[in-house]
């Protein structure tokens, strides 16, 4: 909801999912969507990821973030593509981790502000015609799952 807001506060338009549009975002992406899918949008789909891509790519990054101790995550928008959490990053910023509060009221606090910073900046940024497109070092990703029992 607080996306939309920022959507919205900025002068965009909300589309339906028939409908044609520039750019679709999605902050809360959970599941794999068809590459055709994404790719349907002018522009592309931009996707929120709360780690430092391509470090801590895949499912449960906060939560990860925590079990190794980290120093810091990040809240980064990227583009989608045919890969899981490798396209090219549109913004980034560093957020760093407090320790003092669970991971949930973590992500509440810290992540969800530094997701709505960042969405605005792609979109004014988008705005004013400039398309960021970053691509991921390879050489310095990872990826977490979580292990089936």
């Amino acid at each position: 909801m607080a996306a939309r807001n920022t959507i919205l506060g900025l002068g965009h338009c909300i589309c339906g999912t028939d409908d044609p549009c520039d750019i679709a975002v999605a902050p809360l992406l959970t599941e794999k969507v068809p590459e055709e899918k994404l790719m349907e949008p002018t522009l592309g789909t931009l996707i929120f990821h709360p780690s430092p891509l391509p470090y801590g790519r895949g499912a449960a990054s906060i939560k990860w973030a925590y079990r190794r101790s980290e120093p810091i995550t990040a809240a980064t928008w990227f583009w989608a593509d045919k890969g899981l959490d490798t396209g090219d990053i549109c913004e980034q910023e560093i957020v760093k981790i407090d320790y003092a509060l669970r991971p949930r009221d973590f992500y509440q606090q810290h992540i969800i502000p530094a997701m709505l910073r960042t969405l605005e900046r792609c979109l004014i940024g988008i705005q004013s015609g400039v398309v960021r497109r970053v691509p991921q070092v390879e050489e310095y990703s990872s990826f977490d799952f979580i292990e089936k029992k």
